[in-house]
């Protein structure tokens, strides 16, 4: 896969809740980083990505992700995305909607492109499209 293939998978294991496809595209890095929208959701290393995912399968039920804009950038070994989507998902039981922002890195490990970094926040739907209080 090229590494917007690789975005893509990421992404529709993700809805999928397919766990095993999740960490598959996970480097085992021990500089992989995930950083997740709450306040203390953050992994650092690619050995302790496994529970997190895990967890968030398990949590989520449901789940949909409508992009708004998807940007997919890839050089020789190192390859990045930026994205704003919506997500439409039962987590714990709980029906929510969220404006989600997300980046993240990704290098080629013995010819496959695997996810280094992953940074997600949740953005307010009070703002208009490229306006700022």
């Amino acid at each position: 896969m090229n590494a917007r293939e690789t975005v893509h998978a990421y992404f529709d294991a993700l809805t999928a809740g397919n766990t095993q496809q999740l960490i598959d595209l996970i480097s085992q890095a021990s500089h992989f980083t995930k950083i997740g929208t709450d306040e203390n959701e953050f992994i650092e290393g690619g050995e302790n990505a496994l529970g997190y995912y895990r967890h968030h399968v398990a949590s989520t039920e449901d789940f949909t992700i409508e992009f708004s804009h998807l940007d997919i950038q890839e050089r020789d070994l190192v390859a990045w995305f930026y994205t704003r989507q919506i997500w439409d998902l039962r987590w714990q039981g709980v029906e929510e909607k969220l404006i989600v922002r997300m980046t993240g890195v990704l290098e080629k490990e013995a010819g496959t492109w695997k996810f280094v970094q992953i940074h997600a926040s949740i953005g307010s739907p009070n703002l208009i499209e490229g306006e700022y209080p």
